[in-house]
């Protein structure tokens, strides 16, 4: 509550009034606000209609962006990692596997084989958010710059598009 009243800049007193179901309300809505953020900033380029391979590329760049090259955590990962992600888990799972699905469909339109796209889109997930946390565990933004780079190759895109 100390951190949030700092970062709001308002008394704990003022956010209670604002969020009257307390700490779970305002931790809800910010897991929420949080999946919204990474609709809008990664995923959404899924639904686009450019060509497969740019699709992936732009989410793998968005989430660069987002989380400023892993010197940004993302709070689904901390809410996962903590005790209270059991009142979340189901809403948070539910929407990696949604993140998961559409990715998936997009590696089987980029020529990828159906079995092998679901392997990938899981595997994209867990090196982006693995290199995200190690990453910032051990102090080195490079680990996730690797991560970056094993998700392109792994998934076919280094010989397809050049990145800067």
């Amino acid at each position: 509550m100390a951190v949030l009243s700092q970062a709001t800049g308002l008394q704990k007193a003022s956010l209670y009034h604002h969020f009257p179901g307390g700490k779970n309300e305002m931790l809800e809505t910010a897991v929420l606000a949080t999946i919204v953020e990474l609709e809008r900033r990664v995923f959404r380029f899924l639904d686009t209609n450019d060509d497969a391979a740019e699709r992936i590329a732009q989410i793998l760049e968005g989430f660069e962006t987002y989380t400023n090259g892993g010197r940004r955590s993302c709070l689904l990962a901390v809410i996962a990692q903590s005790s209270v992600a059991e009142n979340f888990k189901s809403r948070i799972g539910a929407q990696f596997s949604a993140w998961i699905t559409r990715l998936s469909i997009t590696l089987v339109e980029f020529g990828h084989g159906p079995k092998r796209a679901d392997t990938l889109a899981l595997e994209t997930l867990e090196t982006l958010y693995g290199s995200l946390v190690v990453g910032r565990l051990l102090g080195t933004f490079e680990i996730f710059d690797l991560g970056l780079q094993r998700c392109r190759t792994n998934i076919g895109l280094a010989d397809k598009i050049e990145f800067s």
